[in-house]
C-alpha cells in the first residue's frame, strides 16, 4: 500500500499461465465484467513487473498482478490471528473464520485472511494456492515459498488434493449418494458473480471470451435428513467458482443461509443494499451460509508425506444442526 492508493496482488498460477492481463483478472475479479477490467488497465491501475500494462500483456506462472484501488476507510480488522491447522517449513493451513474474505479487495483489506497472517506472521510472504467463498469457514492452505505454491496449485489443478465439505441444506436431499455432473458459467443477469447450471455449452466449454462454460462435478453423501433440511458430505471433483452452492441449488437443496442462490438471489441484494432483517435471515435459514471446508488429503509438496488437515466445526454450524435436530457424525465433524 502507498499513498492513497491499495495496491491489491493476485498471483498467476499454472491455469492462468499466458493469458492475456484482462482476461486473467475478468477470471480473478468476479464483480467486475472485461470491459471494467480494460478500464482498469486503461487508466493505468494494473501493473505487472513493475509497471502499468496494456491488455493484450500476457502473464506467466509465479508473476504477480497489481491492482490499485483508492484507499478506502473500512472497519478496524475483528481477527489479530488465525487459528493454525497445520504449520511447517513449507506449508501452513488454518482455520478460516465465516466473516473473513481471502484476498483484499477495493473494498476490504483488513478483515481478510492475506491481511490478518500478514500481521501474524510479520515478514513472511505467504501464497493462497486455494480460496474459500467469504461466508464458508474451514480449511485453508497457503504455502510459505513460491516452489511450494507452484506445486500446490498444480495438485489442485490435476484434481489431486481431495477436498471435503459439509453442507447443512435446505429440503431433503434426493438420495443416499448422488453424482453432479453439471457445467456452470456466469448467469448473466444483474449479480455479476451469480454463478448458474449452463446445459447450453456446444461442445461442452466455451460460449466466447467473456462467457467461459466450465466442467463441473461434485459427488455429495446424504448424512442426515428430517426432510426440513439436511446434512451433506460434498467433495468437489472440479473446483468452480461456487461449485457446491450452485449444484444443491439446482437440485432444489440450497445451502441453508446462502444468500446469493436463494431463489433468484433476493438476499444478496438485499445485503448489498444493507435492507437485510432478521426475518429474512430467518426465512434463509441461517445468519450465513452454512458450508463448511472441514478436510484436504494431500501429498506434501517436499518429500510427498499424505497429509490430512482439517479444522473443526464452527459454533454456529453445530447450533445450526442442533435447532434442526441433525447429528453430526463425530468423524465427519473433526475430519478424523
Amino acid at each position: 500500500m502507498s499513498g492513497e492508493w491499495t495496491e491489491v496482488p493476485f498471483d498467476v498460477h499454472l491455469e492462468h499461465a499466458g493469458m492475456r492481463v484482462d482476461a486473467f483478472l475478468a477470471a480473478r475479479l468476479h464483480r467486475y465484467s472485461r470491459m471494467e477490467v480494460r478500464r482498469l488497465v486503461s487508466e493505468g491501475r494494473v501493473l505487472l513487473r513493475g509497471r502499468a500494462v496494456k491488455p493484450a500483456a500476457r502473464v506467466a506462472q509465479g508473476e504477480t498482478v497489481l491492482v490499485r484501488y483508492p484507499r478506502r476507510r473500512e472497519e478496524p480488522a475483528r481477527y489479530a490471528s488465525l487459528p493454525v491447522i497445520h504449520r511447517d517449513a513449507e506449508l501452513l493451513a488454518v482455520a478460516k473464520p465465516a466473516d473473513l474474505i481471502c484476498h483484499p479487495t477495493d473494498r476490504v483489506v483488513a478483515n481478510t485472511v492475506v491481511s490478518v497472517l500478514a500481521a501474524q506472521f510479520p515478514g513472511e510472504r505467504l501464497h493462497l494456492v486455494h480460496r474459500l467463498d467469504r461466508e464458508t469457514s474451514g480449511t485453508l492452505l497457503l504455502a510459505r515459498s513460491r516452489e511450494a505454491a507452484r506445486a500446490l496449485v498444480e495438485a489442485f489443478t490435476r484434481g489431486e488434493v481431495r477436498k471435503e465439505y459439509l453442507a447443512l441444506c435446505a429440503g431433503r436431499f434426493p438420495l443416499p449418494r448422488l453424482r453432479v455432473e453439471l457445467p456452470l458459467g456466469r448467469e448473466g443477469g444483474d449479480i455479476k458473480v451469480r454463478q448458474t447450471v449452463r446445459l447450453d455449452a456446444a461442445d461442452g466449454l466455451e460460449l466466447g471470451d467473456d462467457e467461459p462454460i466450465q466442467e463441473a462435478v461434485t459427488e455429495f453423501e446424504r448424512l442426515e435428513t428430517d426432510g426440513r433440511a439436511s446434512l451433506v458430505l460434498a467433495r468437489p471433483k472440479t473446483g468452480r467458482l461456487h461449485q457446491i452452492r450452485v449444484h444443491l441449488a439446482a437440485l432444489g437443496c440450497p445451502v441453508l443461509g446462502d444468500k446469493l442462490y436463494t431463489g433468484e438471489g433476493e438476499g444478496y441484494l438485499k445485503a448489498v443494499r444493507k435492507e437485510l432483517v432478521a426475518e429474512d435471515l430467518r426465512a434463509l435459514g441461517a445468519p450465513r451460509q452454512m458450508l463448511h471446508a472441514f478436510r484436504l488429503r494431500l501429498r506434501h509438496p517436499a518429500g510427498g508425506k499424505e497429509l490430512t488437515l482439517s479444522a473443526p466445526l464452527p459454533d454456529d454450524f453445530r447450533a445450526c444442526a442442533d435447532s434442526l435436530g441433525l447429528r453430526i457424525p463425530k468423524g465427519d465433524s473433526q475430519g478424523e
